[in-house]
């Protein structure tokens, strides 16, 4: 009996490290497809007149109200006030559940997926194509434009919140809204005329795969570390 328990937990044991590896390399090759995608964009003269085309199109058809719902998600996730945004929700993570292990978790999570979106963004160095464009609502945007530091941050507000939804009655919905929040913000940056659609696209991927890396990683070693911290004898 002992050892089938033994042998039951060296296979959980295995299975767990082989689907955490794999997930890990499928990570790593989306933040490599969107890094090398990235910079081929950058240089490709034709695919950047085809969007640029596209987004003199859309800007000739834009809608008041839907201009004004632009604006303001380009305000809410601006670098700045995102932070402020950040601190509030994890200020009502910790209200919510008095835990500073899950107020850990839920920063690392958003502020993880939404800083790394720049390192790729420096890597790519893709100019907007507001310096193509005469027609632009949002004067002096940083001159990077791949992938969106605002759609980044939308996927690691909104899937942070629905993993901390996961086991309650709501999750199905949190997960809609989570969806539709990177949703509207990816449109609203290509609306806005300040990201390319390419831009839009690859920022939903990369966020993605960059959340999912770090919760991968959290959920593959917090659990030990945060045990044996609990473990260790008061000094």
């Amino acid at each position: 009996m002992t050892q089938s328990r033994a042998e039951a937990r060296a296979e959980a044991s295995r299975k767990g490290r082989n689907r955490f590896v794999l997930i890990v390399v499928l990570v790593v090759v989306a933040v490599l497809l969107v890094l090398v995608g990235g910079i081929a964009l950058a240089h490709s003269s034709s695919v950047t007149s085809a969007e640029t085309h596209l987004l003199a199109q859309v800007a000739s058809a834009r809608v008041g109200w839907l201009v004004s719902v632009s604006l303001a998600l380009d305000w809410v996730f601006s670098p700045p006030i995102a932070l402020i945004v950040g601190l509030v929700a994890t200020a009502l993570v910790f209200v919510a559940t008095r835990s500073w292990v899950t107020v850990l978790h839920f920063a690392l999570l958003v502020l993880g997926t939404w800083l790394s979106s720049e390192v790729i963004k420096i890597l790519v160095h893709r100019p907007r194509p507001t310096a193509k464009l005469a027609d632009t609502l949002v004067p002096n945007p940083d001159p990077d434009s791949y992938p969106s530091g605002h759609v980044c941050f939308a996927v690691g507000l909104g899937l942070a919140i629905f993993v901390l939804a996961i086991r309650s009655r709501v999750r199905l919905i949190v997960a809609v809204l989570a969806i539709l929040l990177a949703l509207v913000a990816a449109a609203s940056r290509v609306y806005l005329g300040i990201h390319y659609p390419t831009d839009a696209l690859a920022s939903l991927v990369f966020g993605v795969a960059a959340f999912v890396g770090i919760e991968t990683v959290w959920r593959r070693w917090s659990g030990g570390i945060f045990r044996k911290k609990q473990a260790e004898p008061a000094s």
